[in-house]
């Protein structure tokens, strides 16, 4: 393991421990006067949306979004969402008490208590009723970057693409993720566009951070396995592998403000035994070929 993941989970389980809080404290501070400083910057030097570019949006995508036990860092997304959409917002949660939703035109859809995050993703696509989705996390934050006008004219530009990954800086960290050179796992499809092709400007990845716009009915031929609890994102894209072309657009993007210092959601999320083992035998099913690569439990 390198040193930056070896000093980001140190410092991570350091801020879960009981005496913690001064470096909670620290990294709450920090985290949220970056992210004042840089959605202040955006509104000064990044031109806002017209209003035919947001009507636009509003009529053909629907954003879905996955919550648990976080309502206050929910709300906060869709504060910010607001800034720069005016569509439907689908909020699929699975804590004791569902979010309420703060406009009518933010659906809420309540589950049984911790279903996890693939059975909220399939859910929350199964009521898109637009030829557009952008699948996120409730702890992003969306500002004048989150330029989504483009990003739909990037897909309607290139029928061969059907996800436009955005970029997704970390805070405090202000690091942009990148996680599209990662390989897929034994069994996945060859891919169709090779890593670091371009496409009308914008390079091919074969995994994008959690935050990206993709057409609707290929997402749903691909659903999310609901066997994994957590782990959900990296086994999407090893079973779109082969099926789904997906490039980044960096001109686009929005902000990551993990909370890794609540002590319970960080427990319940590190909890991943079950989530590997489960993929180690499914996919050792693949590669050995008693399995097809998109076996899912997708009931949408």
């Amino acid at each position: 393991m390198s040193l930056r993941p070896r000093l980001k989970r140190t410092l991570t389980r350091a801020m879960a421990h009981p005496a913690g809080a001064p470096l909670r404290a620290g990294h709450t501070l920090l985290a949220h006067t970056e992210l004042a400083v840089l959605t202040a910057r955006d509104r000064v030097f990044v031109p806002a949306p017209t209003p035919a570019e947001r009507a636009d949006v509003a009529e053909h995508l629907t954003i879905v979004v996955k919550t648990f036990l976080r309502p206050d860092v929910c709300r906060r997304f869709l504060r910010s969402a607001r800034t720069v959409f005016d569509g439907r917002i689908v909020v699929v949660d699975d804590s004791p008490e569902p979010l309420t939703p703060p406009d009518g035109r933010v659906d809420v859809i309540a589950l049984p208590y911790d279903s996890g995050v693939a059975v909220g993703r399939n859910r929350g696509l199964a009521a898109v009723d637009t030829e557009f989705t952008l699948i996120t996390d409730d702890d992003h934050v969306f500002s004048r970057v989150t330029r989504l006008g483009p990003v739909l004219d990037d897909l309607r530009r290139n029928p061969e693409v059907d996800i436009v990954g955005m970029g997704l800086m970390n805070l405090p960290e202000r690091r942009v993720a990148d996680v599209g050179t990662r390989r897929m796992t034994e069994g996945s499809l060859e891919p169709l566009r090779e890593h670091g092709e371009v496409i009308d400007g914008l390079p091919v990845r074969l995994m994008v951070a959690q935050n990206y716009v993709a057409r609707t009915a290929p997402l749903r031929r691909i659903g999310w396995d609901e066997g994994v609890r957590m782990m959900d994102h990296r086994d999407f894209f090893h079973r779109a592998s082969g099926r789904l072309v997906a490039v980044v657009d960096l001109s686009v993007g929005a902000y990551h403000l993990r909370t890794p210092h609540r002590r319970d959601d960080m427990a319940r999320r590190g909890d991943l035994a079950k989530d590997r083992a489960y993929l180690r035998r499914t996919w050792a099913a693949v590669a050995a070929g008693e399995a097809p690569s998109d076996v899912t439990s997708f009931r949408g």
